[in-house]
């Protein structure tokens, strides 16, 4: 689907993707790239006012998400409960421990919402994602277990699992939130806000700048969904650095990244003021879900988990 006509096929909204994306291209073909599109084009609309790094691309929807640090307090007081309740059960586990650092590094935040936005990445991993190696997720300790304690585990309909039963416990007390509506008004605004004006017109003169550069794509998708690239596997080519860095450069001379980013923000303002009890209601269940995690947490170092 044409980002111009549709929305945002193959663009990032929350969660984080989990595929491959990102790398170079030469300093002449950047600079013929962004000069072809300030010579030739209408002139980009201003910036959103202090927008000019993908740093500064923060949304209204990231005040009610959870931080690295947020995730690693809530899941390693999972991990402890987890272990407890097979414990319980004569069986012992050691899920690996969640670490601040690594979950940021995996995650590329807003980075990747309006494609790749970021020139550094672009030169050095093309459409490929730019991070270290995933750290253990549950399935790849779990299925080191023997089968019973993986049935003790996962557990079946009738009877819970620890990994249930230690989501229940760290939810317990906690107001009822919306998660799931949350990721859907997210994906929405990307889509909605690639079908405004502002955004159309910064799609068309990306596309005059990527022709000028050497690489005719209807819209930003084409390029990163190029059959060239195999974003599955980590060879990344030549070819695909160049056409990343031009893409990345275009989308910025041409106003594409601030004029997105402008109509996402405005459009995730108006739900969070037209809908003031979810969103109390989502961060009223964080804060209580946090405050669980963390005397868990600390319970569990004097081994008094409860």
């Amino acid at each position: 689907m044409p980002l111009s006509n549709t929305g945002s096929a193959g663009f990032r909204a929350w969660p984080p993707e989990t595929g491959c994306r990102g790398l170079i291209a030469s300093a002449l073909l950047l600079v013929t790239a962004t000069a072809a599109c300030r010579a030739d084009e209408p002139a980009a609309p201003a910036p959103a006012r202090g927008v000019t790094s993908v740093s500064q691309l923060v949304l209204p929807f990231d005040a009610y998400k959870t931080t690295p640090e947020q995730r690693a307090v809530l899941g390693n007081a999972h991990n402890a409960l987890v272990a407890r309740c097979m414990r319980e059960q004569g069986i012992t586990v050691a899920p690996p421990a969640e670490d601040p650092a690594a979950i940021a590094a995996i995650d590329p935040g807003n980075s990747r919402r309006y494609g790749v936005t970021d020139i550094g990445a672009a030169r050095s991993h093309g459409y490929h994602l730019a991070r270290p190696p995933s750290p253990d997720t549950t399935g790849a300790w779990a299925g080191k277990l023997p089968v019973r304690a993986r049935h003790r585990l996962y557990g079946t309909a009738a009877n819970r699992g620890c990994l249930d039963r230690a989501t229940l416990t760290l939810d317990k007390g906690a107001r009822k939130a919306d998660w799931p509506w949350l990721a859907l008004q997210d994906s929405l605004t990307l889509e909605q806000a690639a079908k405004h004006p502002s955004v159309t017109a910064a799609v068309r003169r990306w596309q005059s700048c990527m022709t000028q550069a050497g690489h005719s794509y209807p819209a930003p998708e084409a390029a990163i969904g190029d059959s060239r690239w195999d974003l599955d596997k980590p060879a990344v080519t030549e070819d695909e650095k160049q056409v990343a860095t031009a893409d990345t450069t275009c989308k910025w001379s041409a106003g594409l990244v601030s004029a997105w980013y402008a109509a996402d923000a405005e459009l995730q303002r108006a739900v969070v003021r037209d809908n003031a009890g979810r969103f109390a209601a989502l961060r009223a269940n964080l804060r209580q879900r946090l405050g669980r995690a963390s005397r868990l947490l600390a319970e569990h170092e004097g081994r008094q988990v409860r």
